[in-house]
């Protein structure tokens, strides 16, 4: 499920102008929470309604109005056929994949090991962390590291 975000605007001040989302988080409750949050906040959501296979092309936009007898699901797909749609679902490769990659194959993150929505979001967090650590030590060095502990 879609959870809202409040750390962003906590941290920011304002609220994300877009969420991407695959095709695994398309459901009815989850259409739901991103028209709720786009009411709300404002925040347009891009989510895959489908999968497609890897020789099969995205179909292009249909012209014209959207029809009034339109699911949430149709108008969703519609507007990722766009240009704008799919420039905004292509940044999701190069903002999530690779952390993922990385996760999995320099960190040996390919397996939790602990059970339970708590023991492998702690873990995940923890796989995260030392993600970013590498990051930052990468860039900045150790004066970057000791820059962030105070």
């Amino acid at each position: 499920m879609l959870r809202p975000f409040p750390y962003c605007a906590a941290n920011t001040g304002t609220h994300r102008k877009q969420a991407l989302a695959d095709a695994g988080y398309c459901s009815a409750t989850n259409l739901k929470a991103a028209q709720d949050r786009q009411l709300s906040c404002g925040a347009d959501a891009f989510m895959a309604t489908g999968r497609l296979a890897h020789d099969e092309q995205v179909p292009p936009a249909p012209r014209g109005r959207i029809p009034k007898d339109a699911t949430r699901k149709e108008c969703l797909a519609r507007k990722l056929r766009t240009k704008p749609g799919k420039a905004a679902y292509s940044r999701r490769k190069a903002i999530v994949e690779p952390i993922i990659e990385r996760t999995m194959t320099c960190q040996n993150g390919r397996q939790l090991f602990l059970r339970g929505e708590n023991g492998t979001r702690g873990e995940w967090r923890l796989l995260a962390t030392c993600h970013t650590l590498r990051k930052i030590f990468r860039h900045a060095g150790t004066a970057g590291l000791a820059a962030l502990t105070g």
